[in-house]
């Protein structure tokens, strides 16, 4: 997901990086893990409740993570297009999906 993201963030202006960097990080940080978390509250009777919640929980926290990831790569690239304009190589896109993975997990 983040190298697909760094690949479309990489070819489009810095204000269309951006925009997707700001989709994606909403769309994983906030709006998918509150979904989640509303189907575990509507099974709260069931007998599988407490296994349900110990999985999604830890969805929730990968969730997260591809969002802050996602809005990392986008924002590099966003900076990036608006100062050199020019599309990014394979190799380029490669260690900057690395190391927003590697900042990811530090940050969340």
């Amino acid at each position: 997901m983040v190298d697909d993201v760094a690949y479309i963030s990489s070819r489009v202006s810095w204000k269309g990086a951006l925009l997707l960097g700001v989709l994606a990080f909403s769309l994983f940080y906030f709006v998918l893990p509150a979904w989640m978390a509303s189907l575990i509250s509507e099974r709260q009777h069931s007998t599988f409740y407490p296994m349900l919640e110990t999985v999604f929980g830890r969805r929730v926290h990968w969730l997260q993570w591809i969002g802050i990831a996602c809005g990392l790569v986008s924002l590099l690239f966003a900076f990036r297009n608006y100062h050199f304009g020019s599309t990014a190589g394979r190799e380029e896109r490669g260690l900057v999906s690395f190391l927003a993975r590697l900042l990811g997990r530090n940050i969340d």
